[in-house]
């Protein structure tokens, strides 16, 4: 029995001896230190997610020179990740758009952005077949290993790149089209992300898989809230812009990272080099579009949550402050009122103002109840025996009201009475009614209704990713 017990305390000691050692053995290699190369390549992950582009092209060059005796799958990864940071600098200043083509250097030429990210794409495919051909013994099997493994999952990045430039470059062509099909722009985005979701997970890669992650996220909720906005839905529209805000705000902390590393390094130096690119610039003036056209189109919702003389300071913010801009047309031109009419006719789950339980009921509207004002000026209530007169009116010219250029104007001489419409989008008019007799070739008022309803389209909003564009 002593023997028994002694062979079960021995056996418990060599065990716990055995673990203790395991455990040393974990933490000594958690505490290995990690090899040069890997740490090159996580220190330029780490400045091309900061979106230093030169800083990281020039350190993969001077590492580059400085290691020609290294092996040659070494040597060519650098070289590719310097044509990487180039073609990265070239994708976020939307250099590329509205671009001619040609000229004589690799990238002093304006060559196309997918022109671009295929050379550097070749560049890695080579890394990756110089890995398989490498014998695969020796100590520096492992290094080559992890170069090839990041090799080819840069050739993912790479191509959506690619799909995503072509997105831009497509969407900077509609900008001067009547409408924009944003639904079907995040019907587009949504197909790239789950194309591409997971193939550069590597942790060395987790910067660029991040920031390529938020980017996209950010333009579909911006996209998807002008969606939810042209069809008068206040909580989902709400809820893209708070989600877009939130990730907007992520991405500016990177920016602030940089300019605090900077500051440290050379002492708050180089503040030109330090702004955001023009790609998350464009992301916020488009967030601001659709703030203003939000703020427009739920004026009434939102009012209801503060006083006027807040509101009025809030809506002041917004660029352009479409409310401010009829509020000052009243008063100079003496306009009787300003409204926002929406069709709501085929709107099944329509329910009016402001937010609804998703699961609450409610009588589909009838007869002048589908044509609500979406907001009016200046009593905030819509002008009721001139209402039966824009219905008809809305009716009898639709043809030229879905022109979307065209301003419809109209004199009713019973009730003293003249009407200027215009369309901003199909469901919505935007109607200007005056006391007594008014020129349907007053330039005042229909500029004032081109003007603002084609700043309600937000399609010139995709004309400022060109940069140097104007507006």
């Amino acid at each position: 029995m002593v023997a028994g017990t002694y062979t079960v305390g021995l056996n418990m000691t060599t065990f716990t001896k055995r673990n203790s050692l395991q455990t040393e053995a974990a933490k000594n290699d958690d505490q290995r230190p990690v090899p040069r190369e890997q740490a090159i390549l996580e220190s330029f992950f780490t400045q091309l997610g900061m979106f230093s582009f030169d800083r990281a092209k020039d350190y993969v060059e001077k590492e580059k020179d400085t290691s020609k005796s290294a092996g040659p799958i070494w040597a060519s990864l650098l070289a590719a990740l310097a044509h990487l940071a180039a073609a990265e600098k070239a994708y976020h200043n939307m250099t590329f758009l509205g671009q001619k083509l040609g000229g004589q250097s690799f990238f002093s030429r304006k060559d196309s952005i997918r022109t671009i990210y295929t050379s550097v794409f070749n560049e890695l495919k080579k890394v990756v077949a110089m890995g398989r051909h490498t014998p695969s013994s020796g100590p520096a099997h492992f290094l080559e290993d992890l170069l090839c493994h990041l090799a080819e999952q840069l050739c993912h990045f790479t191509q959506a790149r690619t799909e995503i430039a072509d997105f831009y470059e497509k969407t900077y062509a509609q900008a001067n089209q009547k409408t924009v099909n944003s639904e079907e722009l995040v019907s587009t985005l949504e197909t790239i992300l789950h194309k591409y979701s997971s193939k550069f997970h590597h942790p060395i890669l987790s910067r660029v898989e991040g920031c390529f992650q938020l980017e996209v996220d950010v333009l579909c909720q911006l996209l998807r809230c002008q969606v939810e906005v042209c069809e008068w839905r206040f909580l989902p529209a709400l809820l893209c812009l708070h989600a877009a805000h939130t990730k907007l705000h992520a991405w500016a902390q990177l920016f602030e990272r940089q300019r605090e590393t900077r500051k440290h390094l050379f002492g708050g130096q180089s503040a030109k080099t330090s702004q955001p690119p023009h790609l998350y610039v464009w992301l916020q003036r488009l967030q601001g579009a659709l703030l203003a056209k939000f703020s427009f189109y739920f004026h009434e919702a939102l009012s209801r949550q503060t006083a006027a003389s807040e509101m009025k300071a809030l809506t002041a913010r917004t660029t352009p402050d479409y409310y401010g801009r009829a509020s000052a047309f009243i008063r100079k031109h003496d306009a009787a009122s300003v409204s926002l009419v929406f069709d709501n006719r085929g709107q099944e789950s329509f329910q009016g103002h402001g937010y609804h339980h998703p699961h609450s009921y409610r009588e589909p509207p009838k007869g002048v109840d589908q044509f609500p004002a979406v907001v009016s000026l200046p009593a905030g209530e819509r002008p009721v025996t001139h209402w039966p007169n824009v219905i008809m009116i809305m009716s009898d010219r639709a043809a030229e009201l879905n022109a979307l250029d065209k301003v419809v104007h109209f004199y009713d001489d019973k009730v003293q009475s003249t009407y200027f419409l215009a369309r901003p989008e199909p469901h919505f008019t935007l109607v200007v009614i005056f006391d007594g007799r008014r020129s349907e070739k007053d330039s005042h008022i229909t500029a004032f209704l081109l003007e603002i309803t084609g700043s309600l389209r937000n399609s010139k909003a995709f004309s400022w990713l060109k940069p140097g564009s104007k507006g």
